[in-house]
This record gives C-alpha cells, sequence and structure tokens, in this order.
C-alpha cells in the first residue's frame, strides 16, 4: 500500500492539490471508493484528500501517476495540464489581471493611489510598498479575488489531454460539479447515521418511530 500521508514532505498549494485530485477523479469516471481501490489507498483517505484535510505524501502522488498518467508537477503546482502538456500559467495571468486593474483604475478614474503603484510597477519598487496594508486593501478592492476565474483555469489545464470537444464538455461538467459537491454543508448527523448503519427517522404523526422505537402519543 502506498505511502498515503507523509508530513515529512513539503506539499505545496495544498487547496490547489486538492482541487486537481477531484478533477482526476472526474475525468477517470470513477467513484471515490473505486478510486481508492485503484490506487490500493483507504475511501477515506481519498475523501479527506479531496476536500484538503490531509496532504498526500510522494508515494501516493507516485500511484497517481501510474495509475492515471498524471503530471507529479501539475498535481502539487498547477503547472502544466494534468497530463504534462502546457498550459495556462495561472500566477502571471493573475499579475496580469492586477496589472489591467491598477492600470484602468489609473486611467480612467485618476485614481492617484493607482497612479503611484504604476510608478512603482514600472520603476520595479513594488516590493518597497508590499508590507502597506492600505495598499492591500486597495489592490483588493479594484481586483477582488475571483474563484470562479481560477476555478475555470484549472478546470481548462486540467482537460487539454482530450481534442475530442464532446469528452472536453461532459469531463469539465463532470469536475465544476464534483468541485461544488465537495463543498457543500456536511449533514452531520445524516453522516453518523450512515456510519453506524443506524437508520433514524422522526415522524410527526400520532404513531411515532424514532430510532427503531414505538411511541402512541395520547
Amino acid at each position: 500500500m502506498p505511502d498515503q500521508a507523509d508530513s515529512t514532505k513539503n506539499i505545496h498549494d495544498a487547496d490547489g492539490l486538492a482541487n486537481r485530485l477531484q478533477l482526476i477523479i472526474a475525468q477517470s469516471g470513477l467513484n471515490q471508493a473505486e478510486f481508492a481501490r485503484r490506487l490500493g489507498v483507504s475511501a477515506g483517505f481519498v475523501s479527506e484528500a479531496v476536500r484538503g484535510n490531509k496532504k498526500p505524501g510522494a508515494d501516493f502522488l507516485r500511484v497517481v501517476r501510474t495509475a492515471f498518467g498524471a503530471s507529479i508537477d501539475w498535481l502539487l503546482t498547477g503547472e502544466g495540464t494534468m497530463h504534462g502538456r502546457s498550459g495556462i500559467d495561472l500566477d502571471l495571468l493573475r499579475a496580469i489581471r492586477l496589472q489591467i486593474a491598477v492600470a484602468r483604475t489609473a486611467v480612467i478614474d485618476a485614481n492617484p493611489t493607482a497612479t503611484a503603484l504604476l510608478l512603482l510597477i514600472r520603476e520595479g519598487k513594488l516590493q518597497e510598498a508590499a508590507s502597506d496594508p492600505t495598499l492591500g486593501a486597495f489592490l483588493d478592492r479594484i481586483a477582488p479575488e475571483d474563484s470562479d476565474f481560477d476555478l475555470a483555469t484549472e478546470l481548462y489545464n486540467g482537460h487539454l489531454w482530450t481534442d475530442d470537444s464532446d469528452a472536453q464538455r461532459r469531463n469539465l461538467l463532470a469536475a465544476a460539479i464534483a468541485h461544488f459537491e465537495a463543498r457543500k454543508p456536511i449533514d452531520k448527523i445524516a453522516s453518523l447515521a450512515r456510519a453506524s448503519g443506524v437508520t433514524v427517522q422522526i415522524n410527526l404523526s400520532p404513531l411515532q418511530r424514532n430510532a427503531g422505537h414505538t411511541y402512541n402519543e395520547k
């Protein structure tokens, strides 16, 4: 059985790694239990990994590469594509979007802070102002984070492995659904009931059956 979690490994971009594991599962057409079985690990570990609660170790990543042809560089960092082809450089794209926001605010809105930022960028002195909290707040306001945009880029990079447009559309939809399914709030009571094999049913009728016991309402 491969090393499932290795605390000695420095795994970068843990949240992104969880997202990319979801993409591989969706692309494989397997459910999490089947995916875990192919890798020789527990279904519980895979479930925790795709939620970002556990960091897979090097052995786990090697098995994923062998079983599904996934690029380890892509798994760890998101660089390139799922199967190693060149894709969008997300960091560069974020920098471009940020510079567009600064330029727009400086030129269109004549904002003095944005104008000062443009000068710092041109002179390579932006790092000197990086510790200023007001600057960070300003950038957040003019160029807020867009998690859906980042997801779209990850999905694009992750599905360049096929030129079949129909397959791309099906896999992209499956991956997007899997991404949000993994982030839905957990019904803790239902989850506990499933784990224990106990059926808990509550009815508001004269004859109530709760946790396997029958009560007559007087």
